[in-house]
């Protein structure tokens, strides 16, 4: 019997798992997703299996070809580059202004998200706490926030999610970083009006992410 629907489709409640897999890592960058041992396993019949793959591929978290079929988004050193890049002027843009229009409520969401990721562990078992990557993403979203521009916040959010698939492998090698030191400094600038300094630390948060990652994977293919 083909599982019954919990969210308001089917199709979303596959999408949230099949997503949540990737992202944590346990579906690993450049798997095959294969359609029928995928219906099998989920228990939902081949079609679902295909628009929630395609769905993920116009997130940016799978991709499609002809004649090879769908496939976790591998780990390219050049794409992760250009998405930092465009991120990091995205970020900054959105909290120039959160800093200019911000106000008493998004100070207040800012403390809360803060003090939340500040008390959720990175790692649980050594792996990647799902816990954790809620309350980082809650935290970095609610920095960004106090911009009053939907349409950027919708492209922010949108950057975030290919951001995902990198940061789950990155986690696993900032085992020396201080993350949260790094979180504390860009809330404290955040909620001082410091638009500077607030920008810089983000660049610099965010770049460090991609510089521990792409080296790790240089190692890697050197060994």
């Amino acid at each position: 019997m083909k599982r019954q629907r919990v969210g308001s489709s089917l199709v979303e409640d596959v999408q949230v798992e099949l997503r949540e897999e990737i992202l944590m890592g346990i579906l690993e960058p450049g798997e095959r997703l294969l359609v029928q041992p995928l219906s099998k396993r989920l228990n939902v019949s081949l079609s679902v299996v295909r628009e929630v793959l395609t769905r993920l591929s116009q997130q940016g978290l799978v991709t499609a070809a002809p004649q090879q079929g769908f496939a976790v988004m591998g780990l390219s050193p050049e794409n992760l580059a250009d998405l930092t890049r465009v991120r990091i002027e995205v970020e900054t843009l959105m909290i120039r202004r959160a800093v200019d229009e911000g106000d008493l409520a998004w100070e207040t969401s800012v403390v809360a998200a803060h003090h939340h990721l500040a008390r959720t562990a990175p790692l649980a078992d050594g792996a990647l706490n799902r816990g954790w990557r809620s309350a980082h993403s809650a935290f970095h979203a609610a920095v960004a926030a106090g911009c009053a521009s939907p349409l950027l916040r919708a492209f922010r959010a949108e950057l975030y999610d290919r951001a995902e698939l990198y940061r789950a492998w990155a986690v696993r090698v900032s085992a020396e970083r201080d993350a949260a030191a790094e979180h504390r400094r860009i809330c404290e600038a955040a909620l001082d009006r410091d638009a500077d300094q607030a920008c810089e630390l983000t660049a610099q948060h965010i770049q460090l992410t991609t510089d521990l990652l792409i080296a790790s994977m240089s190692a890697a293919n050197q060994a």
